[in-house]
Order: C-alpha cells, then structure tokens, then sequence
C-alpha cells in the first residue's frame, strides 16, 4: 500500500514533516533488530500508532498544528535520532534545541571551577561529567569509600564503576544487609533511568560504544534497564547506607548518608556529587574523616 505524500501546507510544518518522512525512511533502510532488544518497521503507521497519534492527518493536511516540542523529542526518540539529528529537528520547527554537553576548553575551565569549589566543600565528594567520568574526588572522599586514584590510572573511573563493580569495596559495603541492598538496587535503578533520559541518543551514537563495554561488563546493568525508578526527590531524600570504616578506631559502622549534587556552570554537568550524614553513627564517621583529612594534607 502507498503511503500518502506529505501536504504542502505551511513552510515551517512541512520543512519538519520532511525531516521527519526522511528520518523515517533511512532507519527503515537501515532497520534490524536494534540496540534495545525490538524490532521496528518505521513506517508512517507505526509512528501514528505508537508515538503521534496526529502524524498521518498531518501529512495529508488534515491537520494543519504543528506538534509541541515534546512531541518532536518523542518521535526523535521513536526514530532513535542522534543529538544533532534531533536537535535539527528542534531547531526546524522553531523550538530551543536540547544543550549540548560542555567540551574542550569550555570543559576544562569547568573542571578547573569545579575542583576550586570541591576544595572548599566539607563533606566527601567527587566531580562527575555528563558520561559519568570522574574527574577527581577529594581526600574525604577517598577515605569514606576506600577508594584510591591508582586503580584508574590506565582507564577513567565511571559512576558506573564506582556502583557496579565488584571488585571495589563500595558494591559489597553499599549491600550489607536487606535494607541496604534495597537501597543500593533503587539507587542504581535511578542512576540508570536518569541516564537513559538524559541521553536519548544512547542507542544510535558511536560516542557511546564505551557504555556499551560497560554493559558487557556489568550486566546488572541490562537487569535494571526497563524498571521504574524513584523520582529525583525520592532518591535525593531516600537515605543509602555503607558499612564505614571509623578512622578513629578501625571498627566497621553502618551509617546512613544522603547524595546531593551542585552544578558549577549554567550547565547541568560537570558537577559536584557529595555525601552529606544522615543519622548519629555517620555525623560521627563523618566527623572523624574530617579529622583525619586536614591530618593528611597537614603532612604534605
């Protein structure tokens, strides 16, 4: 069956409909069974069915309203655009595009902002990127979570690893009990989720080939991809929990902590991720990292 050509109406719609209509018909050229496990038949109907219920009275101009912003970005998401291709988009029906992650020397400057105000901070903490690269983290840091600089001499440490990995003491210290291990699940469900979210594009990409290792590296990751997560305010109020070593005394506390996160620039990344107490046993803890810290860059 031929699909209906597209009405000529106004300029702009029908510069966004043909974007669209080409969109569309190289991933059919292109479709095979994709990253997410499904298969797609990209055509005019699907699209109608399942993302805009509106798509085929605009192309035979039934319809003359061009579709919201949101609705660009779902059928971007339908067709699995890149972040141009779905900024092009944005930027054809006269919407504000998405920002693009900060880079070069743009970026450099605000790591360097970013390392300035971490040292200012009194709590843990760690500067992460827009792909969850850790570009440094502070000494408090380093002795809440047992985590050094060495092992990630040759690779950059990700959030990802920081979480996941089994061979550092946070999965194992994140996970002690059930309560704990719930907590640590949820969490990851929520990192993951945010990252899908933050980055539609994750599925088309090549800038995202090392995720994919990461993946493979950690299926965990494949079993939370499609659960539903808390909200960003139940995930920032939610307590996790870790089984701290004291500095004072060597002995193992269980403490409760909250992960807040502050941006440097206008732009959401990089940021500061940092550890704040959340009950009496970590206020403690907390207080002795402090100790131990100024102790050590005192001896430097």
């Amino acid at each position: 069956m031929t699909e209906p050509y597209i009405h000529w109406q106004s300029s702009e719609l029908s510069r966004v409909l043909l974007m669209i209509e080409q969109l569309r018909i190289n991933r059919q050229q292109a479709a095979t069974e994709n990253r997410r496990g499904a298969f797609k038949r990209f055509t005019q109907q699907e699209l109608n069915d399942t993302v805009c219920g509106t798509y085929k009275n605009l192309l035979i101009g039934r319809s003359q309203r061009l579709p919201d912003r949101q609705m660009l970005l779902d059928i971007a998401d339908y067709l699995e655009c890149t972040a141009e291709d779905r900024n092009d988009l944005l930027l054809a029906a006269g919407y504000v595009p998405v920002p693009m992650p900060l880079s070069g020397r743009q970026l450099e400057l605000a790591l360097d902002q970013a390392r300035a105000l971490m040292q200012q901070l009194p709590y843990p903490a760690m500067i992460v990127t827009d792909m969850l690269d850790v570009s440094g983290f502070n000494p408090a840091f380093s002795e809440l979570f047992g985590i050094s600089h060495t092992p990630f001499t040759a690779d950059k440490m990700n959030t990802i690893d920081f979480h996941f990995n089994s061979e550092l003491p946070v999965r194992f210290r994140s996970s002690f009990d059930e309560r704990s291990r719930a907590r640590w699940e949820s969490h990851a469900i929520y990192g993951i989720q945010a990252f899908k979210k933050a980055h539609p594009a994750v599925f088309v990409d090549p800038w995202y080939d090392r995720f994919y290792k990461m993946m493979d590296k950690y299926p965990d990751i494949r079993k939370y991809w499609n659960r539903e997560s808390l909200t960003d305010r139940q995930d920032l109020a939610e307590p996790k929990y870790f089984l701290a070593h004291s500095p004072a005394s060597s002995e193992q506390k269980a403490i409760g902590y909250n992960q807040l996160h502050m941006a440097v620039t206008a732009h959401a990344y990089p940021r500061i991720e940092f550890f704040v107490p959340a009950d009496e046993p970590a206020r403690m803890v907390f207080a002795e990292l402090d100790c131990a810290t100024d102790c050590r860059w005192n001896n430097r």
